[in-house]
């Protein structure tokens, strides 16, 4: 009966969840193949772990022309914990977006805070 509910109370919530990330239709990365997620992805990680404040790492991908580029700043450590904060900028099919995050590495790995 548990079993039941639980499936019950997923298939409800699909098409609110569905609904709620429909503004992704507006953004570059809703055109994204799976090599380029990977190969944006590789270069934001490129950037927050090698990069110099205000560098700028590019990436494209030839076979989908979707392009974007990556800047690191504003790095600080704080109670020992590395943070940055990334500008990412991506573009597929004439769609673009810009959008800064602020990562810490936390554990080995960058998340973002």
């Amino acid at each position: 009966m548990r079993k039941l509910l639980a499936l019950i109370i997923l298939l409800m919530s699909l098409p609110t969840y569905a609904f709620n990330l429909s503004f992704l239709e507006y953004t570059p990365t809703y055109y994204f193949t799976h090599s380029d997620m990977d190969m944006m992805q590789a270069t934001v990680n490129r950037a927050l772990n090698s990069g110099r404040d205000n560098q700028r790492f590019n990436w494209n991908n030839p076979e989908t022309t979707a392009f974007g580029h990556v800047t690191v700043s504003d790095t600080t450590r704080q109670d020992g914990t590395l943070c940055r904060r990334a500008k990412i900028f991506n573009s597929a099919k004439t769609v673009t977006g810009e959008a800064s995050y602020r990562f810490c590495k936390i554990n080995g790995e960058w998340k973002t805070a």
